[in-house]
C-alpha cells in the first residue's frame, strides 16, 4: 500500500526541493509505527477526572469560608483590629445614646469580636456594662457602613445569669433566614453552643471566659435555632434564633432576690412588678 502512496506533483517546486522532500516521505511511511502510550494515558486521565468532577458537582460544594473569631484584644489580627475600632465609632458621642446608657468603652474591654466577608460583630464588657456592636461595610469604596449598637448598664446582674446563657447580641441579614450572627455569656455549665440552620446544618460557637461568639457563613432558614449543652452533650437551653421570645420567669439569686424580672408579664398586687412571687427560676452564676 505504501508503494501507492506517492508524494505530490513536483512541477511547481524547485527540483533540489522536490528531491528532499520526496525522500523525507518515502523514509516517514517506512518507518514502524510507535504508539505514543505516554501522552495518550495522560490525556485519558485528565477526562476522566474532568468527568468525575462534572457528575459530582452537587455533591462536591466549596467548602465554607472561615469566619474569624477572635476572643479578647489579645487574638485580633490587624484587619480585625481596625474593624473593631470602627465598630465603637460614635459611641458614646452618637445622638442615640444622649438619653441612654453611657459609659466608657475601649478596645482593652473587647470580650469577642467576629468577622466574616462584610460583616463585624463585637461585644465589650466593663465594670459597669456591656455594649455589642454589629457593622457591615459597604459593598464599594466609599459606600456608608450600617450597624447598630446594644448598651446595657449591669445594675447589679453582671454576677448573675438568667438560665445557663444569656444572650447580648443578635442580627440577622434578612427578617427570618439570611446570614446571623450571636453573642453573648455562659454559665460554667455550658460546654458547648450551637447555632441549628434549620436545614441539617450548625455552626458553632467559640466560648472562652464565659463569653461566646458565632456567625454563620451561609444562610440559615426561619427555623433556625441556638441551643446549649452540658458536658456530657445533654441539652440544657434551646431558643428559636427568630421570632420574638416568649414571656419569660423571673430569676433569683440563691439568697431569693430577683435579678432579672419576669418580662412580659402583668403586675402581681401583691409583689414586684412583673415578679409572681415564688415563681422564680435560679439564676446562674457567671465566672469569667
Amino acid at each position: 500500500m505504501i508503494d501507492l502512496l506517492e508524494p505530490p506533483a513536483e512541477r511547481d517546486l524547485p527540483p533540489a526541493r522536490a528531491a528532499r522532500m520526496r525522500a523525507r516521505l518515502r523514509r516517514e511511511m517506512a518507518a514502524p509505527v510507535r504508539p505514543r502510550r505516554t501522552r495518550r494515558l495522560a490525556l485519558a486521565g485528565v477526562a476522566t477526572l474532568a468527568v468525575a468532577a462534572a457528575g459530582a458537582g452537587p455533591l462536591l460544594q466549596p467548602a465554607e469560608a472561615p469566619a474569624t473569631v477572635a476572643m479578647g484584644p489579645g487574638e485580633l489580627n490587624r484587619p480585625l483590629s481596625r474593624e473593631v475600632t470602627a465598630c465603637l465609632n460614635g459611641y458614646p458621642d452618637g445622638p442615640m445614646f444622649r438619653d441612654g446608657a453611657r459609659f466608657r468603652v475601649t478596645d482593652d474591654d473587647l470580650a469577642v469580636a467576629v468577622h466574616h466577608e462584610r460583616r463585624t460583630t463585637a461585644v465589650f464588657l466593663t465594670e459597669k456594662g456591656y455594649v455589642a456592636c454589629e457593622r457591615t461595610a459597604g459593598r464599594l469604596p466609599g459606600d456608608e457602613p450600617t450597624g447598630g449598637f446594644t448598651v446595657q448598664e449591669w445594675n447589679g446582674t453582671r454576677e448573675w445569669l438568667p438560665g445557663p446563657v444569656q444572650l447580648l447580641m443578635r442580627t440577622s441579614t434578612e427578617i427570618d433566614s439570611g446570614a446571623v450572627d450571636a453573642s453573648g455569656r455562659v454559665s460554667p455549665r455550658v460546654s458547648r453552643v450551637e447555632l441549628e440552620h434549620g436545614d441539617g446544618g450548625a455552626t458553632r460557637a467559640r466560648i472562652v471566659g464565659g463569653t461566646f461568639g458565632l456567625l454563620s457563613t451561609t444562610d440559615v432558614g426561619p427555623g433556625a435555632a441556638l441551643v446549649a449543652y452540658d458536658s456530657r452533650g445533654t441539652e440544657i437551653w434551646r431558643r428559636p434564633f427568630f421570632g420574638a421570645p416568649a414571656p419569660s420567669r423571673c430569676w433569683a439569686d440563691p439568697a431569693g432576690n430577683v435579678v432579672y424580672p419576669a418580662v412580659d408579664t402583668a403586675p402581681d398586687p401583691g409583689g414586684s412588678p412583673g415578679v409572681p412571687d415564688g415563681d422564680c427560676l435560679p439564676a446562674e452564676a457567671w465566672n469569667p
